[in-house]
């Protein structure tokens, strides 16, 4: 029998359940409505009722989104838990951490079937640059049609901060197989192209792997699917065929093969946490990718997919290296 241990019961009423070494996670809805109190959750019911949040998307180990609606600025809310048990985060000026965004949110995750992690991250804990967030800071001073502006300048002449963009303001479809097909034709031909006819040399091959990284970061902003992720992995097992020619050229091209393949790693990373494949097929795959790479496959890292492959598959991913 697993054996269930209640955790913060007066902030969603979360609950653990141990069962084959690995924890499962139990919210119940209802005493974290009685923790929200009356004023936040009609303003769920409203939200709810209005078909918020259009989308979810898993974000260390919890659920994110973007509340819309009407005569108020979009919040990005994330809700999920943590060491302290229930926990919720949003842009909203409301001052209390449960307000009627995170009910949302957590009424539609887990109307939805969300699988939450036990110990997820929230965003305000990672690490930001100390540069980014400087920047940040002073981007907050600017008048907001100004700010627009500026972004909108830069877009204009990058395809992903352009995707990004379209990306936050919820206005991206997920890629068809005809679209997807066009962008794994592409990685190809950028692939063969760096190392064809005689007169190409190492910087081709960097040029090639930098494109490859803007194919796969636009694709990325996209909603995510399985079909996604195997145009990602596609995209690693290119650059694997390509990176042993910088990897010979170390004294030059020091750096380069792992920003590049560090790049395509982290993008196939966030789409396996958002499309959640099953972990036997994805730890196959990711084994016969590295076990074909000729040097060094971008993705041979087992320890970065420890949130989507568990402790197990990944110990048996590190004795094949």
């Amino acid at each position: 029998m697993p054996h269930f241990e209640p955790r913060s019961p007066d902030a969603g009423g979360v609950i653990l359940a141990r069962l084959d070494g690995r924890v499962a996670v139990r919210i119940d809805i209802d005493a974290l409505r009685a923790a929200a109190g009356a004023v936040a959750c009609e303003v769920a019911e409203q939200l709810r009722s209005a078909g918020q949040p259009d989308a979810i998307v898993p974000v260390g180990g919890g659920a994110s989104c973007t509340i819309r609606e009407a005569g108020q600025p979009p919040y990005d809310v994330w809700v999920g838990i943590t060491a302290d048990g229930f926990t919720a985060e949003c842009d909203c000026p409301t001052p209390t951490e449960l307000c009627g965004h995170a009910v949302t949110l957590a009424d539609a995750a887990l109307a939805a079937g969300f699988a939450w992690s036990s110990l997820a991250m929230p965003p305000s804990a990672e690490e930001v640059d100390s540069r980014v967030a400087e920047l940040a800071d002073l981007a907050g001073s600017i008048p907001a049609r100004r700010l627009a502006l500026l972004v909108a300048e830069w877009a204009a002449a990058d395809r992903v901060l352009e995707t990004r963009l379209l990306g936050y303001a919820g206005r991206l479809a997920p890629l068809t197989d005809a679209e997807l097909a066009d962008v794994g034709r592409m990685i190809d031909n950028l692939a063969h192209e760096a190392t064809s006819g005689h007169r190409w040399d190492l910087h081709d091959v960097e040029k090639a792997g930098r494109a490859i990284v803007e194919e796969v970061r636009v694709l990325s902003q996209h909603p995510a699917s399985p079909e996604a992720l195997l145009v990602v992995e596609r995209a690693a097992r290119a650059w694997d065929g390509l990176a042993g020619h910088l990897y010979d050229a170390w004294e030059t091209y020091e750096e380069e093969p792992a920003e590049i393949g560090g790049a395509l790693r982290a993008a196939h990373i966030q789409l396996c946490e958002q499309v959640q494949p099953d972990p036997d097929e994805l730890a196959d795959r990711l084994t016969e990718i590295i076990e074909a790479a000729e040097v060094e496959s971008c993705l041979d890292e087992p320890g970065d997919y420890l949130a989507v492959l568990g402790r197990d598959r990944v110990r048996r991913l590190r004795r094949r290296r």
